[in-house]
């Protein structure tokens, strides 16, 4: 009997443990590379500026890189909903097949970062790896955001043709008075 008296002494001594290891990790700030960060073309920013979910999203998401890990877990609910909204309230203007696509990856994303968090005990490295992907998936669906509002290749060549025929007959019009003269 006196064996099972120590069993939750020890069970109690190594979640305490477990806490102070893991307190100092998950103080630590969320490691995000000050370089990766897009920004939205001026018709993508006008297309987006109503679309509250995406704003949501943007405000949560880019408030990761001054989070420390904790805060991160404490928000992961946050972000999986937040994400999860934008997903459900696609704007036609992008209503396109790679922004579906990446708003996938990036619902798939919060959701494993929430699933990590929930965890009994969660890790602090998958936190801060799962962390940078979900900013770095939201980036990429600004990438992709931007993209809707290029101009396909073939808008650049008719342009660029144009272009061409406008130099082709001012440098015609130039040598044709030159010819007067003579």
């Amino acid at each position: 009997m006196v064996a099972c008296e120590d069993q939750p002494t020890n069970t109690a001594d190594s979640e305490s443990t477990f806490q102070e290891e893991n307190a100092k990790k998950f103080s630590q700030k969320v490691n995000i590379p000050s370089n990766r960060t897009v920004s939205l073309l001026p018709d993508a920013e006008a297309a987006s500026s109503n679309w509250m979910a995406f704003i949501t999203a943007k405000n949560e998401i880019e408030r990761i890189d001054h989070f420390t890990l904790q805060e991160v877990v404490n928000n992961s609910n946050n972000f999986f909903r937040s994400v999860k909204q934008l997903q459900d309230s696609i704007p036609t203007d992008f209503e396109k097949t790679p922004i579906k696509t990446r708003l996938n990856v990036l619902l798939t994303k919060a959701y494993l970062l929430e699933t990590e968090a929930e965890r009994q005990r969660p890790n602090a490295g998958k936190i801060d790896t799962l962390s940078f992907e979900l900013y770095n998936e939201f980036n990429n669906l600004k990438i992709q955001l931007n993209e809707a509002f290029l101009k396909p290749m073939e808008d650049f060549d008719l342009e660029l043709d144009e272009r061409i025929r406008i130099q082709d007959s001012l440098a015609k019009a130039k040598k044709e008075p030159l010819k007067k003269i003579k």
